[in-house]
């Protein structure tokens, strides 16, 4: 994805630049071409105004005289001065093969011809009714400077197109790399969850099997069953809380006030020897989020063990949930929230922990404009804070 973005943003860059480069010196090509246009009128203007006295009403002889003398006295490298009489140039000049040449001499008073070929501007002034002034005038010079400025505008557009690739291989990295982290955190979720399913399936396809093969005494059969029924509750909550954090992603929480304390004695209602301290504070929030938020970080320190009780104790912007369970490390504090992850295992797994919870508290605390933090020592229990935005 990252070459594709950089390669479309380089091609519209070159298509861009040749544009913009080719409009710019098309324009510099015409103003100039303007400005050498009216030098040359200006000096037809004279030419003609001294042909024309010059002339009078002079013969056919004389008219010859004025045109020989005007070719060498206003003639030079850069300027053609010829009479044309019936279409016939005078005085042994020839007209010139430019096309369109024919219309121009037709003309009834002044216009003028750019021969791009040969690089020349031509001015024809019909003096009398059989009598053109026909003057041609070299402006190689603003065909020369339009090549010059193609060429360094192909190579201002070139350098602009090299900096523009570095450019947008840059962005585009910086464009893709939040989808590859998407997409890496994505698939690392789809694979712990199937490693996360594959063990109580196994678990409920083996008990099935082996209730379906065995003759197993009561005892057994109903304990087998039980831990079958462990299993599969162990899916639902998994299921429950994936549904959940689902929803939480597309769903904006509807914020109401709420008392902190009857919210907490409701939550810690299913629940036995959890202490409850501190005063009562009107919260704003979700109230079945805060409660899902409570519950889940009291089972946790539920399954820590220690010999004290939970405590939840509340504050004016949340609450703290604290166990004298095991504890945690550095390392586990720093995995807590990663989806799946359990810092031990095997008693998670004893307990039908699906090691969701913490995700699913961080992803609620964060709807609230707030965050979890995790206070631990091994051995010394552990501490979760929870605290909202009270500025909502």
């Amino acid at each position: 994805m990252r070459i594709r973005i950089a390669a479309a943003m380089t091609a519209l860059a070159l298509l861009l630049f040749a544009l913009g480069a080719q409009m710019i010196v098309l324009r510099c090509f015409d103003l100039t071409m303007e400005r050498a246009r009216a030098r040359a009128l200006s000096e037809e203007a004279a030419i003609s105004r001294a042909v024309s006295m010059e002339i009078g009403s002079g013969e056919r002889e004389t008219l010859y005289a004025v045109a020989s003398v005007a070719q060498r006295r206003y003639g030079s490298d850069a300027l053609s001065v010829t009479l044309v009489r019936h279409g016939v140039a005078m005085a042994g000049a020839a007209l010139p093969q430019a096309a369109g040449m024919e219309t121009l001499l037709a003309t009834q008073g002044r216009a003028t011809l750019l021969d791009g070929q040969g690089e020349t501007l031509y001015i024809a002034h019909r003096i009398r009714e059989n009598l053109v002034l026909l003057l041609g005038s070299d402006v190689s010079d603003v065909y020369a400077l339009r090549r010059e400025l193609t060429v360094w505008a192909g190579v201002l557009s070139l350098a602009g197109v090299l900096l523009c690739g570095v450019l947008s291989a840059l962005i585009s990295g910086r464009l893709v790399r939040p989808f590859k982290l998407l997409a890496q955190q994505r698939q690392e979720l789809i694979d712990a969850l199937a490693h996360e399913m594959r063990t109580p399936l196994t678990a409920i396809l083996g008990g099935v099997r082996l209730l379906e093969r065995a003759n197993l005494p009561q005892a057994d059969r109903t304990a087998l069953l039980t831990s079958m029924a462990q299993e599969a509750q162990r899916l639902s909550t998994m299921d429950e809380r994936l549904l959940l954090l689902t929803r939480l992603d597309h769903e904006t929480p509807q914020f109401a006030p709420f008392s902190a304390r009857a919210m907490a004695e409701e939550a810690l209602g299913v629940f036995e020897g959890v202490e409850l301290a501190g005063e009562d504070a009107p919260f704003c929030g979700e109230r079945e989020l805060t409660i899902e938020l409570l519950r889940n970080l009291v089972v946790n320190a539920l399954r820590a063990g220690g010999d004290a009780p939970v405590r939840v104790t509340l504050h004016a912007d949340g609450f703290a949930v604290s166990d004298a369970g095991c504890g945690m490390t550095k390392e586990q504090i720093a995995r807590a929230f990663e989806p799946f992850y359990k810092a031990d295992k095997s008693r998670a797994r004893a307990q039908g922990g699906a090691g969701l919870g913490l995700t699913l508290c961080r992803k609620i605390a964060r709807l609230h404009g707030g965050d979890l933090s995790i206070v631990s020592e091994p051995g010394r229990g552990t501490t979760v804070v929870y605290h909202f935005d009270t500025t909502r």
